[in-house]
């Protein structure tokens, strides 16, 4: 964040898991897994192992804490992707029978970059599954949606379901075709989840861009500003919101739904 301390710091990634009453577990990204090792073993890969050193807890891991739930990777049958960062994506090879589901943008970003560019943009294409071609659906095929207030002033977003119960919602500016995901939880509380529209809820509430030393990674300052700035109006105007970052412990500490009680 702009303004802070050049010291190295911990921070998590996260995944987020839906339990839809008729489709079952939905995830949002996967957070990481070790298969981010193996990609980042060579050269030029490795610099970003160096940038973003990731420890993963054998508690940690995806399938851990899906087990939390009754869940198996093996049930998993649709993963949103906020965009295709390595942190978001390290665990797709890990979900056998899910469908993929980003904004077409953020698909054929990756596509397009070489080895050098794609750790300059924090991708790594072999996190991907092999098949990824023939599970891969793109939030724009699915119908345009009035976002509710007070959200109004983010624009449309994408009825991902059928049921405007997932709602996917262009945050542009950190990557190609980042979405982040606007839902309600079980507690009747509407909760976006932002991806890396901020990193913090912090840098939301002060409206505090990141430091320029990150700028080279931001795919559109000015776009990313925009976004940051329409989130922070909206968390200043309505301080009921929930708004859960994707790196960000503070946020997830303060966001308490009812199964955290039961």
């Amino acid at each position: 964040m702009r303004g802070g301390a050049l010291l190295p710091t911990v921070f998590p990634a996260l995944s987020g898991l839906m339990i839809h009453p008729t489709m079952g577990p939905i995830l949002f990204d996967t957070g990481y897994a070790e298969h981010f090792l193996d990609a980042t073993r060579p050269f030029p890969e490795r610099l970003y192992r160096w940038a973003t050193p990731m420890r993963l807890p054998p508690n940690q891991s995806l399938a851990r804490q899906l087990a939390r739930f009754a869940v198996t990777l093996s049930d998993v049958r649709l993963c949103v992707v906020s965009h295709f960062h390595g942190d978001h994506i390290a665990g797709l090879r890990d979900l056998p029978n899910a469908t993929i589901l980003a904004m077409a943008s953020s698909y054929e970003d990756l596509r397009h970059l070489d080895r050098w560019k794609g750790v300059m943009h924090g991708v790594l294409p072999s996190l991907l599954p092999p098949d990824i071609d023939g599970r891969i659906l793109f939030a724009e095929s699915k119908p345009s949606v009035t976002l509710p207030a007070p959200w109004t002033g983010l624009g449309e977003g994408y009825d991902l379901l059928g049921d405007q119960s997932v709602i996917g919602v262009p945050l542009p500016g950190h990557a190609p075709g980042h979405m982040g995901l606007l839902l309600r939880d079980q507690d009747d509380r509407r909760v976006l989840l932002a991806g890396d529209a901020s990193w913090s809820v912090r840098a939301l509430r002060e409206f505090k861009m990141p430091s320029p030393l990150v700028r080279a990674v931001i795919h559109d300052w000015n776009r990313y500003k925009s976004t940051l700035k329409l989130l922070h109006d909206v968390t200043a105007k309505h301080s009921e919101v929930t708004i859960l970052p994707s790196h960000c412990d503070t946020s997830l500490s303060s966001y308490q739904p009812s199964w955290k009680h039961q």
